[in-house]
């Protein structure tokens, strides 16, 4: 039987395109069972997500390319072929509270191996050491167990001065089997200037995210070559581990605030808003922008904090308020404050505000 030119090239084409096919269902299956480690060495294609602030973001660099997870995907297609494929859910400014209702508010991201959790300089800013071991163990509990598969690589930040914050980021990865990666040391060896690495001695330059890329690397290819086991969920280390977040949009007293698409506004100073709550957690979904003023919080009538509104861009946020209350019925009022942020340098002020973000326990 004689085939045509045309038809030869025909079979030919389908074949390859079925072959090609076969290959890359081969290569799905076959990998779901392989730990990012394995994938990586093999030169398979992975999945990763990262949490975290500015750092996380790669603020600071001068240009996408620079960023450290940018880096880093090329150099692990340099090393193995691997490509790695990016999920973020950053913030800059985020503390690990935002963090975990970021998390537990986005979608579930498909076959994630690998997870980055970059929390620390903005946490010490509102919390003791105390606080931050309950919501850093909380991030890494949740994101495990939203994505059971993956492995979790913890970063201790480069400016990060506090140690107890660094020595629980190193208890808990230690606990979970997490492998964490204090960039503090491989700034320090490099020789160099604080201001030689970073923009503004806390956001790394690409010089900077440089290191990050490849320590990150050279932590990878170590794990790959004594075929590191992934992070595991043994029991927690902390308390009410199984406390879930949740908005509270209930206003019950208020002066001078008014509701916009579901969104409290006010831009005059003196003015309040006040929810009732039960539980030991309290944080605040308001938007930041470069309007923002200043809230003082009071907690039964006890003042806890001032925060700033303000932000270069407008964004949703969580902010984190307090923590450790008893766990009976409180009283937490906002009030708008008569300075605004030294940041804004309009002449008006204004304050928004959604809900409270409080918790309740899974099982009940």
């Amino acid at each position: 039987m004689k085939f045509s030119a045309k038809k030869i090239y025909s079979i030919v084409f389908i074949t390859a395109a079925v072959i090609s096919f076969l290959a890359i269902q081969s290569e799905h299956y076959l990998s779901k069972d392989l730990t990012v480690y394995e994938k990586i060495g093999s030169g398979s294609s992975f999945n990763y997500l990262i949490i975290g602030d500015s750092i996380g973001r790669g603020a600071g660099a001068e240009n996408k390319d620079l960023r450290w997870y940018s880096q880093l995907e090329v150099l692990l297609k340099d090393f193995s072929g691997s490509r790695a494929r990016r999920n973020m859910l950053v913030q800059s400014g985020a503390t690990s509270f935002e963090g975990i209702y970021k998390l537990q508010k986005s979608p579930k991201f498909q076959d994630i191996d690998l997870v980055f959790i970059v929390f620390g300089e903005n946490d010490r800013k509102y919390m003791n050491s105390e606080q931050f071991t309950f919501f850093y163990e909380k991030l890494i509990r949740n994101a495990k167990e939203r994505y059971p598969g993956s492995e979790i690589i913890t970063i201790i930040e480069s400016p990060l001065k506090q140690e107890q914050f660094a020595d629980a980021i190193n208890r808990l990865s230690t606990h979970y089997g997490a492998k964490t990666l204090d960039m503090r040391v491989p700034f320090k060896q490099s020789g160099m200037l604080t201001e030689q690495l970073t923009t503004d001695t806390v956001h790394p330059n690409g010089r900077g995210y440089q290191l990050y890329a490849t320590s990150i690397l050279e932590l990878i290819k170590n794990n790959i070559e004594i075929d590191a086991e992934i992070a595991s969920l043994p029991k927690p280390l902390t308390r009410d581990q199984t406390l879930h977040l949740y908005e509270k949009k209930l206003v019950t007293a208020s002066k001078g605030f008014r509701s916009e698409n579901g969104i409290n506004i006010s831009k005059r100073p003196g003015d309040y808003l006040e929810y009732s709550f039960d539980g030991s957690i309290l944080g605040v979904k308001a938007i930041r922008s470069l309007d923002g003023g200043k809230l003082r919080v009071y907690i039964d009538g006890e003042y806890v904090r001032t925060l700033s509104t303000w932000w270069p861009f407008t964004r949703e946020r969580y902010l984190y308020v307090a923590s450790g209350l008893d766990n009976g019925r409180h009283t937490v009022r906002f009030e708008t404050a008569e300075n605004s942020s030294l940041n804004n340098t309009n002449e008006k002020s204004v304050i928004q505000i959604s809900s409270i973000i409080v918790a309740k326990d899974k099982k009940n």
